[in-house]
């Protein structure tokens, strides 16, 4: 099975693999439990980028002191009802997830509510907490941004890197099945370039230039010295939309937290959470809405038209999840590093 390019492994043994691994790296039980959940329902979801490709960052970061596994989250200050609060460099889901808390509970108390984060740890997939304030019956927009060393993408018409991936996210309670979106304002997450340079792959036109502004398909080039940029969303003929939705996220997330877009200082990443109460017969208007959508006739009759987070809540079903063979081998020295035993992935 030397060529197979993903393996497949049992969600819950990844999960224990994992929480072991960050528990074994200094984490308290409930965030090695968080951060272990959060990691493996990505992959479990589809979203490698944001899954357990990130474990090896994410255990060197803790070995470099760039993060503290055994961080808590505090609020720095409140107006109204906006508050801000630090991760203290600890895991960027804990910070999130705090954040996330917090907004839902202003909501509840002055109808909206915004939490601006700073100093997190990388914060994986912003839908997660999207969902976890929908679950709360308020709307949420969610803006995630990382420092100048992650400044990957270039402005539209430009070649240096000066933002990051800035995602956006959002999700709308719509009964049991809030609609759930969740993407970056490049042309591709890093995470999936990290990805297709793992297995081999080549990319799409419009994601990706060396750096001399020329087009390329080979993944390695974000990765080398020197780097290659990212496009904005859209590419080189709509990137301007996707440029502008990343200046957006810029300002939510960067300068409402008071700081700098070019600040070399600052070394983690910064999260703005809107939540926003809903009343009554919101969400069987929701529902309406996504019953309408998906009534509509699919150009492929073997696809029918889905909403946001369809495709994520049909994933969730399943007890397995894929993995890049060079992302477990890495997975699998730390465990043996750390002496945590490695499960066997079910197609070797």
């Amino acid at each position: 099975m030397a060529g197979v390019v993903m393996l497949t492994v049992r969600a819950s043994d990844a999960d224990s693999l994992v929480t072991r691994l960050f528990r074994k790296s200094g984490a308290p039980p409930s965030h090695a439990n968080v951060v272990a959940r959060h990691l493996v329902e990505s992959s479990q979801l589809g979203v490698h980028s944001h899954g357990l490709i990130r474990v090896p960052q994410y255990v060197h970061e803790i070995r470099s002191g760039h993060l503290d596994p055994r961080a808590k989250p505090r609020r720095l200050g409140r107006h109204g009802a906006v508050s801000w609060v630090s991760g203290n460099s600890g895991f960027g889901q804990v910070g999130a997830i705090y954040s996330a808390l917090a907004a839902t509970a202003s909501a509840r108390r002055y109808g909206v509510g915004l939490v601006i984060a700073k100093n997190l740890g990388h914060t994986g997939r912003l839908g997660a907490y999207a969902e976890l304030v929908a679950n709360e019956r308020c709307v949420a927009v969610l803006f995630g941004n990382g420092p100048p060393s992650s400044h990957l993408v270039a402005p539209f018409g430009g070649i240096d890197g000066r933002l990051a991936t800035n995602p956006i996210a959002f999700a709308i309670p719509n009964g049991p099945t809030p609609v759930v979106a969740d993407f970056s304002t490049s042309a591709m997450p890093e995470g999936k370039l990290r990805v297709a340079r793992n297995v081999g792959g080549r990319l799409p036109p419009g994601v990706l230039q060396d750096p001399f502004g020329n087009a390329t398909d080979d993944p390695g080039v974000l990765y080398g010295k020197p780097r290659g940029t990212l496009l904005p969303l859209g590419g080189p003929t709509f990137g301007h939309k996707g440029y502008a939705l990343a200046i957006l996220v810029e300002a939510m997330s960067t300068l409402l937290a008071g700081d700098e877009t070019d600040d070399r200082s600052r070394v983690r990443a910064n999260l703005a959470i809107l939540a926003i109460a809903t009343g009554g017969g919101f969400e069987q208007a929701a529902e309406g809405m996504a019953r309408y959508l998906r009534s509509a006739r699919p150009a492929d009759p073997q696809r029918p038209v889905l909403v946001p987070g369809d495709p994520e809540r049909l994933a969730r079903e399943h007890s397995l999840v894929s993995v890049d063979r060079r992302a477990w081998n890495e997975i699998g020295s730390l465990a043996r590093e750390l002496h945590v035993d490695v499960p066997v992935p079910v197609d070797e």
